[in-house]
């Protein structure tokens, strides 16, 4: 049974903007004599977000992207339309490299490059049998999408704008009372069952805070959070994943032969009761007891993170401030370059062959058969393809498309048959419209009822089909409808034989992935600043997906966080010849981890381990040591001089 979404005054307002907006965008084409104002209409809703900056930042890399797709079709389709097997490849390559392209970027860039691609299918299939008119048709397609564009910003901008940056400052501080509750368990010694999924839900909020964060630079408010400031707090929380999760390990690891020694159970409910409450002084972490044995030198470890835990807690708190409230004095963050994020050129490039081989299939029945609607179903099956294809798997949503699509076409018929036979003037239109359009724009701003209504609004919206001359072709309904279902199930169809992974598998094409770039960084140390760029972006990446696997996959997910947190270790260690056996024989391990050889670490690692340790007199040498030894060798006995003299 389906739950009923919950409708407030947001969401009415935001239905409220979204219809004035399509009714606006509609009247301007109408009165332009355009000539398909529906894609204005409809251009308004796939634009629409409930956030004001949301709506401005897809507005404009949408009309960059639909202008670079129409001039490719210009060229295109006059060029090979003789052709139709090389025009349907060229076109089909466009999407394909298109969506390479933008699945390779993951920053709000990558919307331009999807849009550039299945603009292309969307004008130039249509357009093979006038190709004569294709320079019109591109204009006319970029007119009618700008219009809906330029309606949606200026109305969602005007009337009641909702800040990305004020829902920013509150989804900050909620992420941050998710971390500090993570933590104060995590610091209760006693194992808490709510650990792990608080790990996923910190992972992913933060994936989130990115995702918001984007369309800051588009935002209607006055005083905005700066780049420097926003790549901050989100480095900080999640720098937190690993950090914390190592203090777990060795909390758990010193509990399991005894209670903790005084000093440091006195000290970790110290830092406890400051993470519980941020008004008390930030504790003050003592210098680390020399070490002797292997407990000491956990203890170290612990005291060390603790430290670490303080300051990085307490920079993120000062972050959040800033983030949250304009007025607070903002920490001094230094501005950085460009971020490297985890890149899957595999992942990307079978998407982009499930798209190739699904707009093929469906031009080469189109060719074969001279079907006269075989120019739909290769469109609708390059935008479904592009729609889902940052997914895991994208046949569900594929088929949540098909079966919202399907649930429009009941509304479509009967206002196509029934009510706008007897409608006359765009006044009459506007009220007959309204009903449905405000109700399905209320749902789709309600953040779980999106993906359903997105479509069914495209559904009908694209189903009517308004222009200035009405039509009521019921052969015509019924092909183009057929044609669509038929592009979306091509796509599920391919998608499913060649593109689909389960959370699983990108677990594990991540950790391989990690391990290259760990072998890298172990042999040159001056990588740092990249490899701490992508372990950022892919703890959150690995995390995020650890509630979605099997029970046989979760032991995956631990091992990822655990790998994270080698390299946050193996970065700690100095870049001098003394460690240059330890790091060959890390480099050479994770080599063998990415040829799928034996997984188990050599025994000269462990020695070349235990050797760093015995020379090791800084603490924070030391404490490295210990994390790397702790997270390569979980099982193995304590270290000791007398085991290393054997």
């Amino acid at each position: 049974m389906i739950a009923m979404p919950l409708i407030g005054l947001r969401e009415t307002v935001f239905s409220l903007n979204c219809f004035a907006a399509a009714m606006l965008a509609l009247f301007l084409s109408f009165s332009l004599g355009l000539d398909r104002p529906f894609w204005a209409m409809m251009t308004v809703y796939i634009t629409s977000q409930p956030l004001s900056g949301a709506v401005r930042s897809k507005a404009v890399f949408r009309l960059i992207g639909t202008v670079i797709g129409g001039l490719v079709t210009v060229l295109l389709v006059p060029t090979l339309v003789n052709a139709p097997v090389l025009l349907s490849l060229a076109l089909a390559l466009w999407v394909a490299g298109c969506q390479f392209v933008s699945l390779l970027d993951r920053t709000p860039r990558a919307y331009v490059f999807m849009l550039a691609g299945y603009t292309a299918a969307l004008i130039g299939f249509p357009s093979v049998l006038h190709p004569e008119a294709i320079f019109d048709t591109a204009v006319l397609r970029v007119q009618e999408i700008g219009i809906g564009v330029l309606c949606a910003a200026i109305v969602h901008s005007v009337v009641w704008p909702r800040s990305v940056a004020g829902v920013y400052g509150v989804r900050a501080k909620a992420v941050l009372a998710h971390a500090e509750s993570w933590i104060a368990d995590i610091l209760a010694v006693e194992a808490s069952a709510r650990t792990s999924p608080e790990r996923r839900r910190l992972a992913a909020d933060v994936t989130d805070l990115h995702v918001t964060a984007t369309h800051i630079p588009f935002d209607t408010a006055r005083i905005r959070p700066t780049r420097a400031l926003l790549t901050g707090l989100q480095d900080r929380l999640v720098q937190l994943i690993p950090l914390v999760s190592a203090l777990e390990d060795r909390l758990r690891s010193l509990t399991a032969e005894g209670p903790l020694p005084e000093g440091v159970a006195e000290l970790v409910a110290e830092v406890r009761n400051w993470v519980l409450d941020p008004t008390l002084d930030a504790p003050v972490i003592p210098p680390p007891p020399v070490a002797s044995d292997w407990r000491g030198l956990v203890t170290l470890n612990l005291t060390m993170r603790l430290a670490e835990l303080v300051e990085a807690l307490g920079t993120t708190r000062a972050l959040v401030a800033a983030v949250a409230d304009p007025e607070t004095p903002r920490p001094v963050i230094a501005e950085g370059g460009g971020r490297p994020l985890h890149r899957d050129y595999g992942l990307a490039l079978l998407s982009a062959t499930a798209t190739f081989l699904t707009i093929i299939g469906c031009c080469a029945v189109w060719i074969v058969t001279a079907w006269p609607e075989g120019a739909v179903a290769a469109m609708i099956a390059a935008v479904v393809c592009c729609f889902f294809a940052t997914l895991d798997d994208p046949v569900p949503a594929q088929r949540g498309f098909l079966v919202w699509t399907l649930a429009s076409v009941p509304l479509v018929a009967v206002y196509l048959f029934a009510i706008l036979p007897a409608i006359g003037g765009f006044v009459m239109l506007c009220l007959a419209l309204a009903p449905p359009l405000l109700a399905l724009g209320a749902a789709m701003a309600v953040p779980s009822w999106y993906g359903r209504m997105l479509p069914m609004l495209i559904g009908f919206a694209g189903g009517l089909a308004l222009t200035n001359m009405y039509s009521d072709d019921a052969a015509s309904f019924f092909n183009s409808n057929v044609a669509q279902i038929i592009g979306i199930v091509a796509a599920m169809t391919m998608t499913r034989l060649v593109r689909s992974i389960g959370a699983g598998t990108a677990i594990r094409r991540l950790r391989r992935a990690g391990w290259r770039d760990l072998a890298a960084l172990a042999e040159r140390p001056a990588l740092l600043p990249v490899w701490r760029s992508r372990m950022l972006d892919r703890v959150g990446l690995l995390a995020g997906r650890v509630g979605e696997v099997e029970d046989e996959d979760r032991d995956d997910a631990a091992a990822a966080l655990r790998e994270l947190r080698i390299g946050y270790n193996l970065v700690q260690l100095a870049p001098g010849p003394e460690h240059q056996v330890l790091r060959a024989s890390l480099a050479g391990w994770f080599r063998q981890l990415v040829e799928g050889r034996d997984p188990a670490p050599p025994p000269d690692l462990l020695d070349a381990i235990d050797g760093a340790i015995a020379q090791s007199p800084e603490p924070d040498r030391l404490a490295a040591l210990v994390g790397l030894r702790r997270n390569v060798f979980p099982a193995a006995p304590g270290w000791t001089e007398e085991r290393l003299a054997a």
